[in-house]
């Protein structure tokens, strides 16, 4: 029992989430030997393909090469590629990018290493390698290949009806009937071949595209019920089992660690204004079904999106729709009566219909316009920015400085291990992703790369027993939430670099920052999440992306 509970809680160290949905993107933010790096990630979208590298050095060192290689949880570094270089971007000290092809599907990494001074630096940022779109033929090359296409029937035609009658005729002589009648059989029996050549191959093509077509990525779905008991409202999310077809090991439910001491993440947010917003964690029932006590919060219908970790690094977010009804039937329970868990918290922002968060030049952090917003408990928090109109594929910095009640640089205090957390949602729900200041990669993930590299295994076996696994980690849970809370985050935090939220150019006020890159154009609300004086705050900016 002692191993069955060592084991999961030492992986809890390392578990955090890089669920997402529609935002492709990894993104790490760590260090590369001695030097801070900044890495930016676009998956390929079909596999095989390629994937887009950028990777920016603050510290920008002279003389140094800098290279790239995707390497798999299952086949390990034997079964690793030749790796492809970074070149430095023109005009901008300290930027790379780079391209590289992913091969196969699942739990992968993308291997960095930096050569400087004689010697050589590698990180590991590990990367959920899926298809996710399938590209059809652009008309530029459509076109061509049909005309090209026909010709070639034609001539194939030709050709056969010729090598039955011209071709076996005397030199010099006339064509007879029964030369015309042989070249108008060989018309039909080149017809008929090339028409079960064609029929052969579309019937290929269907094939492998219905294949693909199921490999693509799909998100896990889930039911979301309201269920009151004696002592509150439950939401309660019911897996749906028709969508966990894919991926064999790496989607089993029974594998799911912690992540920050807590098996899932579930996020409520209000469909349309936007104006709620929920950060819960919900206990296992089994392994398909879950359940977390509602704070009180006003009937309509809500986004979930639900974050999940398991043993193999995979990490992904389940989605579903929940519905508040306005009836007699369901009464709100007070605020007063609703005795949430420790590390759940909610929100009341302003409505998007409504009037929005703007830059607000009067108010300057750092020489800079801010965006302020005010949070609950008189906190206040303000977006630095430089006023700048954000675009998509563009990293950015997200920077935030919180305030107390008195105005004066508040001090944040970790929560769930990080020193603050963010949710990034597009207006109509179509972009969630969940940030950290460390980036959005799985730091579970990564370690477990990093283990299964030096075992030298490949391939699924030695995997733990799905019952024993889900037991052990159910205990580990349990322990956890009777720890005291400052041992609990010390626990948590582990050995993850965390930035200073002191640095010298902000001396007078903490700061939170999250690095992101918006994958699509539009409207976007950004929720801030800090603890400060042991209260969890939120606050809520909006952001117009190009």
């Amino acid at each position: 029992m002692k191993k069955r509970i060592l084991l999961p809680f030492l992986l809890l160290l390392w578990f955090t989430s890089s669920s997402h949905i529609g935002s492709p993107g990894v993104i790490y933010e760590g260090l590369l030997g001695p030097y801070r790096i900044l890495a930016n990630i676009i998956p390929a979208e079909v596999v095989p393909g390629i994937a887009k590298v950028t990777i920016i050095l603050p510290e920008n060192p002279e003389n140094i090469t800098l290279e790239v290689r995707p390497v798999y949880w299952s086949a390990g570094l034997k079964g690793t590629p030749k790796a492809d270089p970074m070149f430095a971007v023109p005009g901008e000290p300290g930027k790379y990018e780079g391209e590289l092809w992913f091969m196969n599907s699942g739990t992968s990494s993308v291997q960095v290493m930096m050569q400087a001074n004689g010697q050589i630096f590698e990180a590991i940022v590990p990367v959920m390698a899926w298809p996710t779109a399938k590209n059809s033929m652009t008309s530029e090359l459509g076109i061509p290949l049909t005309i090209l296409g026909i010709f070639l029937v034609i001539l194939m035609v030709t050709i056969i009806s010729s090598a039955m009658s011209d071709s076996i005729n005397d030199p010099g002589k006339e064509r007879n009937p029964a030369a015309d009648k042989r070249r108008k059989i060989g018309i039909i029996i080149g017809s008929t071949i090339m028409l079960l050549i064609l029929w052969g191959g579309k019937t290929w093509w269907d094939t492998e595209s219905e294949q693909y077509n199921n490999f693509l990525f799909k998100p896990i779905e889930a039911k979301s019920r309201l269920k009151p008991e004696s002592d509150g409202n439950y939401l309660h999310l019911e897996i749906d089992t028709n969508t966990l077809s894919q991926g064999q090991t790496t989607r089993k439910l029974s594998f799911i660690v912690p992540d920050h001491g807590k098996l899932m993440h579930l996020f409520l947010i209000r469909k349309g204004d936007l104006d709620v917003f929920a950060h819960l964690h919900p206990e296992r029932i089994d392994s398909l079904n879950f359940k977390v006590k509602l704070p009180s919060i006003p009937a309509g219908d809500y986004h979930v999106y639900a974050d999940i970790t398991r043993y193999t690094g995979f990490s992904e977010t389940i989605i579903s729709d929940f519905t508040i009804p306005e009836n007699s039937n369901f009464q709100l329970i007070s605020n007063t009566d609703v005795a949430l868990g420790r590390d759940d918290t909610y929100t009341f922002s302003n409505p998007i219909s409504g009037k929005k968060t703007s830059l607000d030049g009067d108010i300057m952090i750092c020489g800079k316009p801010g965006i302020k917003t005010d949070l609950p408990e008189g906190y206040s928090a303000v977006w630095e920015t430089d006023g700048e109109n954000f675009e998509t594929g563009t990293l950015y910095n997200l920077d935030f400085a919180l305030f107390d009640a008195e105005g004066n640089p508040a001090l944040l205090e970790p929560y769930l291990g990080m020193m603050g957390h963010a949710v990034v949602l597009k207006h109509d729900g179509s972009v969630y992703i969940h940030l950290h200041p460390t980036g959005n990669y799985s730091m579970g993930s990564q370690q477990m790369l990093l283990d299964r590299f030096e075992s030298g295994k490949i391939g699924f076996q030695n995997l733990p027993t799905g019952l024993s696994f889900k037991d052990s980690i159910d205990g580990v849970i349990k322990v956890l939430n009777q720890l005291p809370e400052q041992e609990r985050d010390s626990l948590l935090m582990g050995n993850m670099v965390h930035l200073d939220p002191t640095d010298p150019e902000h001396i007078e006020h903490s700061m939170v920052s999250f690095p992101y890159a918006f994958p699509q154009p539009g409207n976007y609300r950004i929720w801030v999440q800090v603890k400060i004086d042991g209260k969890i705050v939120n606050g809520a900016f909006d952001v117009e992306v190009d």
